[in-house]
Parts: structure tokens; C-alpha cells; sequence
């Protein structure tokens, strides 16, 4: 362990090249402490990330998930631990599985052929912003019982209350958390009266130990399903539709074996996790001193003695053991929606435009500066 060694995983320069800076950093010291941001521990080998992960009594959420710390945190049930953690998720839970999402399976669909039809009609486009952002809230709207155009105004609503956290400009914060609490009490009441059955209504009516959920609980889980399922799957979706296009033979080969692509969805979310890190408290950790702790999932994704050739894009794998959507009690509530919405996407690709191309002159650019980490445009051009 190198006592002073700089690592920053959200250092803007990192960006292009951070699978190359976390391989050549594993290789040397796999586990790493950084002065940045008051002082944290990197563990960086999928076995020392699993366990840190999966022990949630020596790696504790409940001083937040992020390094460094991010605004508005205690949200239900990401930043708690069991047996807490384990009555905020059960809320959830049965909503959230493979076969409860796929009912929305039609609706989704429906609205990506309508904005692919829409790129179309105009031959050029921005994947990034103009379809990946466009479907994740979307999703989260249909999971909470509320219109999919609506899914929009929670994100602007939430960059409000996150913008005013940030500024202490209190007064706009309160409008913004006003208008959200008066439009989800108005949604609840349609829902209620129509004897719907979605998560919105799962929140107003949780309990936990035995007492409903607070206001302030309840919002919290509202912000954590909104913040959670939008910008890792907008930068999943952002690496499929790149990876579709640049490695060799991929969407042909789709085209005449469909059932492959579960497998490619797995692997663009190894090769360019969405997620690059997320944080626990080491409590008595014999791995790391105690104190902050990284667990840097973009490395633990290339680890060579798990993964052969870590760094080929590789839709063959038999075993993909990765990491992108978390490991132990927090494993990421939302998989199966996530996976949803990728496949829904790459199946209306390949079937309505299937051979867009990059404008001239493109390279990919990665976003930096946080703690997920995508593709910032994809301009093509279609035909």
C-alpha cells in the first residue's frame, strides 16, 4: 500500500484513459491510499472489491456511497445498512424483478421506435442526448405509475434541489421540493383511484419497523429510484450503441444470432462500467485501515485473473462475473429495468437503423469529473 499516492478516479484527465491508469495501478498495488478528498483507500482486485462489497458489517453504507461526498444524502435504502437497508428495499423489491418490468416491455418500445422514426426523418443525429437520455426517464415514470413524458420534470425538479444543496440558494430548493411533493401527492391520488398497484403507492404506504415511512423517507426513496435510474443506464445504453458500431461484425452477427445479445449487453457493462466506484466505511476491516474506502468497479471489471483478455470486447463469454450493477445486499434494485431498456434499444437498432455511421472526424470522448462515467455524444449519421 503506497501511503500518499495521489489517485483521484474522478480527475477529469482520467477520463479517456482510466481502464489503462487502473490496470497499470492494480498491477503495481492493488490496493492503494490517496490524499485526495480528505483521504480514502482504493481496493482495485475483483476479489477485494467483492469482499468489501459483501460485508456490510465491516464496510458500512451509512456515511454514503460516494467519495467525495455528494449533496443530499441518507437516502432510503442506499445509504443504510441491514436491517434497515433490508425493510426500505422490501418496498421495492417485488416490483422490480424481471417479470414485473417486463410489462412495460411494449410501452418502452413503443416510444423508441417513435424517436428512432423521429432521427430518421432527419438523417443525422446525437445518440447520446437525443435517444440514451431519452428513455431512462421515461422508464422510471411507467415504474412509479406516472406518465412517461413526465420523466423530465423529476430530473429538472432534482437538478433543482441538487443545484440548491450545492449554492444554499434554500429558497429555490424549497420551491422545487414543493412542486415535486404537490405533483406526486396529485399522482397518488389518480393512482389510488384507479386501484393501480406501482411503486409510488408502495412508498406513500411502507412501513418500516412497524410505522409508516416519514415525508422526508419517503422522498428519499423517490430521489434514490430517479437519481439511480437514470444517468448509469443513459451511459450503458451510450456504450452499447458506441460498441455496436465499432466492434467488427457485432451488429450483423447480432442480426443472424439475436439470442447473443444478452451476452453483449453483459460485456459493454464489463469492459465500460457505468459506475466507476462506490464508497463504504471500513469498521475493523482487516484489508484496509480503517476509514473510507473506495471500491473502484471499473478495475475489478478488468481484473485479468478473473477475466481473459480484460480489455477485448468479447460477446462469447462464457462466465461474466462483473460487477456493474453492484454485489451483496446493495446490488443494484433496478437491473432488470436497466437490462430491459438496453435490449429494448439494441433489438429497435438493428431493426430500424441498423447501419448509422459516426460523423466524420468523430473520437469518443468519456465524461469525467464523477463518479459514472459514459460516452459524452455519438453524432451519426443515418440512412
Amino acid at each position: 500500500m503506497e501511503p500518499n499516492w495521489q489517485f483521484d478516479h474522478i480527475d477529469p484527465l482520467l477520463a479517456n484513459p482510466l481502464n489503462d491508469v487502473l490496470a497499470g495501478l492494480r498491477a503495481q498495488c492493488p490496493v492503494v491510499h490517496s490524499t485526495k478528498h480528505d483521504g480514502f483507500t482504493a481496493v482495485l482486485t475483483y476479489d477485494a472489491i467483492r469482499q468489501v462489497l459483501g460485508d456490510y458489517g465491516t464496510y458500512s453504507s451509512t456515511d454514503g456511497i460516494a467519495i467525495p461526498k455528494v449533496t443530499m444524502t441518507g437516502k432510503p435504502p442506499i445509504d443504510f445498512d441491514p436491517p434497515l437497508h433490508t425493510s426500505y428495499r422490501k418496498i421495492l423489491q417485488r416490483h422490480f424483478t424481471r417479470a414485473a418490468v417486463a410489462q412495460y416491455d411494449d410501452v418502452l418500445r413503443t416510444l423508441v421506435r417513435q424517436r428512432i422514426a423521429e432521427l430518421l426523418a432527419r438523417g443525422e443525429a446525437d445518440l447520446v442526448p437525443e435517444l440514451a437520455h431519452y428513455l431512462p426517464p421515461a422508464a422510471i415514470a411507467l415504474i412509479l405509475g406516472m406518465p412517461p413524458e413526465d420523466g423530465d420534470k423529476f430530473l429538472g425538479w432534482l437538478d433543482r434541489l441538487f443545484l440548491a444543496a450545492r449554492t444554499g440558494a434554500r429558497e429555490d430548493g424549497a420551491t422545487a421540493l414543493r412542486e415535486f411533493q404537490d405533483y406526486v401527492a396529485g399522482q397518488l391520488d389518480r393512482q389510488r383511484a384507479a386501484g393501480a398497484d406501482t411503486v409510488a403507492l408502495a412508498i406513500a404506504g411502507g412501513t418500516v419497523d412497524g410505522r409508516p415511512l416519514t415525508v422526508d423517507e419517503q422522498i428519499g426513496m423517490f430521489v434514490f429510484l430517479i437519481v439511480a435510474g437514470h444517468e448509469t443506464t443513459v451511459h450503458g445504453l451510450s456504450t452499447l450503441l458506441y460498441f455496436l458500431a465499432t466492434v467488427d461484425g457485432l451488429r450483423s452477427r447480432l442480426r443472424d444470432e439475436p439470442s447473443l445479445l444478452p451476452k453483449v449487453i453483459d460485456e459493454c457493462l464489463r469492459i465500460e462500467s457505468p459506475v466507476v466506484g462506490v464508497a463504504r466505511t471500513a469498521r475493523g476491516s482487516a484489508l484496509v485501515p480503517d476509514g473510507r474506502v473506495l471500491a473502484v468497479i471499473s478495475a475489478a471489471n478488468h481484473d485479468p485473473a478473473v477475466f481473459e483478455r480484460p480489455t477485448e470486447f468479447d460477446c462469447e463469454r462464457e462466465r461474466n462475473p462483473h460487477l456493474a450493477f453492484g454485489y451483496g445486499v446493495h446490488r443494484c434494485a433496478g437491473e432488470h429495468l436497466a437490462f430491459l431498456e438496453m435490449r429494448i434499444v439494441a433489438e429497435e437498432v438493428l431493426s430500424l437503423m441498423p447501419d448509422y455511421e459516426f460523423a466524420p472526424g468523430f473520437r469518443p470522448q468519456w465524461s469525467g469529473g464523477k463518479l459514472t462515467r459514459g460516452i459524452e455524444s455519438l453524432p451519426v449519421q443515418l440512412r
